[in-house]
C-alpha cells in the first residue's frame, strides 16, 4: 500500500494561509475576521481527521476512532504530546455538533498550537513512509 502525505502537506498548508489571513487582517472588520476565523476551522477539520488517518495507515493500523488512534501515534512516537492532540480532537468534536461564538473562539486557539503540531507530525511520518 503506498501513502502519500501530499494530501496532508496541502491541507496543512491551506490552513496556515488561513491562519495568516486572520492573523493579518484588519482588527476592525469583525466580519472578515470571523470569516477567517470560520475558513481556519473548517481547514483544522479537515486536516486533524487526515492526520490520525494517515498516521494509522502508515502504522499499518486498523484503528478507527481518533482517541485510540491518539495513543497509538504517541506510543509509535509520531507525536510527544497526547493530552495535546486530545484537546484538538475535542476541538474538532466541538465544532461539529453546535457553532457558538464562544466555541469558535476556544477552537480557534486550539487551532494555532495544532499547525506546529501538524508540521512536527508531518516530519515523523516521512520518516515512517
Amino acid at each position: 500500500m503506498t501513502i502519500s502525505l501530499d494530501e496532508l502537506k496541502k491541507a496543512v498548508e491551506t490552513l496556515k494561509v488561513a491562519i495568516d489571513l486572520y492573523n493579518n487582517s484588519n482588527p476592525t472588520d469583525l466580519l472578515v475576521k470571523n470569516a477567517f476565523r470560520d475558513a481556519c476551522i473548517q481547514r483544522f477539520e479537515y486536516c486533524i481527521e487526515m492526520s490520525w488517518k494517515i498516521s494509522m495507515k502508515s502504522l499499518g493500523s486498523s484503528t478507527v476512532a481518533a482517541k485510540p488512534a491518539i495513543r497509538e501515534m504517541a506510543r509509535s512516537n509520531l507525536i510527544n504530546n497526547p493530552e495535546l492532540w486530545f484537546t484538538f480532537i475535542e476541538a474538532r468534536n466541538e465544532t461539529s455538533h453546535s457553532y457558538d461564538e464562544e466555541v469558535a473562539v476556544k477552537v480557534f486557539d486550539k487551532i494555532q498550537l495544532f499547525f506546529p503540531e501538524a508540521i512536527k507530525l508531518i516530519i515523523q511520518l516521512e520518516n515512517v513512509i
